[in-house]
């Protein structure tokens, strides 16, 4: 069953998180994983169905996953598998029981997989792309990901030029134009596949294919680690035509729910 692939490979994904603070951890509790990066910020900290859940089973989990958050005081991000969520009457009101847990929806992407990827369907452009693997790469990646992720920048200087994250199964790359950062990728190896996170490309630069193209040195370089052409993602809305073209389909449907700690205070 590949939503399990896909479940299971951004898992392993989040984990890596816990590394970039001497307080940071992943800890597994009864259905449930959760992990603190130890920096105020949702969007690192975050909380993952291990196993399937009846509703019984999902509030438990909810319930011990809101309060470990609360001991540290920071807000964080339940990430929500509907595959891992067993009856549909519960699939049907998660979505109230978030809001009554103070927790709002932010997006439903797809779970996406493939076999192996299609033949491109273009000539892709010309891209130098490095692998993150230094202090220079490393300050990199924290700049494009505060420039088009939206990120503070010291937040995204404080996880992604850490060093502690570019250790397996996490791999980043940078692509360069013309000497300038203008693109990134990351990919997790994990569940049986290469999974690929935080693509996105300069807004000036965008629609030049430099997304494709990165993504897929990244897939190559991490076939060998990989030990399988398998790949997943969670597509966005405005990735889903790009990923749908390279061979992926979608698979499953997440559930991306925030408890901002600052709203509540």
């Amino acid at each position: 069953m590949h939503h399990r692939v896909v479940e299971e490979n951004l898992r392993t994904a989040m984990r890596c998180y816990g590394r970039v603070s001497a307080v940071g951890e992943s800890r597994d509790y009864p259905g449930i994983v959760v992990t603190y990066c130890g920096l105020p910020s949702a969007v690192f900290n975050s909380a993952l169905l291990n196993a399937p859940a009846d509703e019984d089973e999902f509030r438990r989990a909810l319930a011990l996953a809101t309060v470990h958050f609360r001991q540290r005081g920071v807000g964080w991000t339940l990430w929500l598998c509907e595959d891992l969520l067993n009856g549909m009457s519960l699939r049907r009101h998660v979505a109230l029981m978030m809001k009554d847990n103070g927790m709002d929806s932010i997006a439903f992407p797809p779970g996406m997989y493939a076999e192996k990827l299609a033949t491109p369907a273009h000539p892709l452009p010309e891209l130098r792309v490095r692998r993150v693997s230094d202090a220079a790469t490393r300050l990199d990646f924290a700049h494009l990901s505060s420039n088009i992720f939206a990120l503070p920048f010291q937040t995204a200087q404080q996880v992604y030029a850490n060093e502690a994250l570019w250790a397996p199964p996490m791999y980043g790359w940078v692509g360069y134009r013309d000497g300038l950062a203008v693109t990134l990728a990351c990919v997790v190896i994990g569940g049986g596949a290469a999974g690929v996170y935080s693509v996105g490309t300069l807004p000036a630069f965008q629609r030049r294919g430099y997304a494709e193209t990165i993504v897929r040195h990244a897939l190559d370089e991490s076939r060998a680690d990989a030990g399988t052409d398998a790949t997943v993602l969670q597509s966005t809305a405005q990735g889903l035509k790009l990923y749908t073209r390279m061979g992926y389909r979608p698979v499953t449907k997440f559930g991306v729910y925030m408890y901002e700690n600052w709203r509540r205070n």
